[in-house]
């Protein structure tokens, strides 16, 4: 079993039709990815209550913190995203000795920034994820 390493870690997004790192990543989450169930008990069942699949899958949301540079072209481009919504492409690609890349489409941005002076400029994002979260 590998212990894989953070560092070397990247998030990209599409700009101008080109995947490009979006710089300055602190860190990242990948949550919320679910089969999406519904409860299928009924009054002569068990004790327990039983669920069974709908046959759709949530994507779910990558969440991250950044050092925030408001010059950056990749930090623009998250910016761009919410003054104009539109779906992109993003992945990210893991520092194992394979590179893994898990591809997926954003459909919404959020960005949140904090001024801090024992920090520095920082920033909190989340991408909603639409349909596949690429695993």
């Amino acid at each position: 079993m590998a212990k894989v390493p953070c560092k070397g870690t990247t998030l990209k997004q599409t700009i101008a039709s080109v995947l490009t790192a979006v710089a300055q990543v602190i860190s990242l989450e990948l949550s919320g990815s679910e089969s999406e169930t519904y409860e299928s008990r009924t009054l002569d069942g068990g004790v327990y209550i039983p669920y069974d699949q709908t046959g759709y899958s949530e994507g779910g949301e990558v969440a991250g913190e950044l050092f925030y540079d408001p010059a950056l072209a990749g930090h623009i481009a998250l910016r761009t995203l919410i003054k104009t919504p539109a779906k992109n492409a993003m992945n990210v690609t893991y520092a194992d000795v394979g590179a893994t890349v898990q591809a997926f489409t954003v459909a919404g941005v959020g960005l949140g920034i904090t001024v801090d002076m024992a920090s520095g400029l920082k920033g909190k994002f989340k991408l909603k994820i639409d349909g596949d979260a690429g695993w």
